[in-house]
């Protein structure tokens, strides 16, 4: 049990990174690791394919942001500084705290459910793939119109 606390207390730490660093690469960086991270507790909670499907989605996402941040961001230093990296660990460690409290009860809500862990990951999350799919492909359209419309002003 404890290892779902860690992967879910890392995720929170890299989702708020994501959103706190200013370099774009750090930033999509953090978004991986999330992503990561949670593809590792899918297959930790044995639903192995929401864990790859995650595993892909998140690839994919990565990919087209990393090549959206760098081909369509200024190149400039835009360094984070140490004062907003320690509000994003605060933040993180505020909103952990749910994480590490609701472990404690956990036990008492799984036993009275007569689905499984991997079978509701999996089968009541229709329209979460769905939403994460579109917002994939959007944000794949947006690139590719953003790096067509660099080329026609180049």
């Amino acid at each position: 049990m404890w290892i779902e606390t860690v992967l879910a207390i890392g995720m929170i730490t890299s989702a708020v990174f994501a959103i706190y660093l200013k370099e774009t690469v750090y930033s999509v960086l953090s978004l991986s690791t999330m992503m990561i991270l949670l593809s590792l507790l899918y297959f930790n909670l044995n639903a192995p394919f929401a864990a790859i499907f995650q595993l892909a989605l998140g690839t994919g996402t990565a990919a087209v942001f990393l090549l959206a941040g760098d081909t369509l961001t200024k190149k400039r230093d835009a360094k984070t500084s140490s004062r907003t990296k320690v509000v994003g660990l605060i933040a993180a460690a505020i909103l952990s705290i749910p994480v590490i409290v609701g472990t404690v009860a956990i036990p008492s809500f799984t036993s009275s459910l007569d689905l499984s862990l991997s079978s509701a990951l999996w089968d009541l999350r229709a329209i979460d793939v769905l939403a994460q799919g579109l917002v994939v492909l959007t944000a794949a359209l947006g690139v590719v119109l953003l790096l067509k419309e660099e080329r026609r002003r180049k």
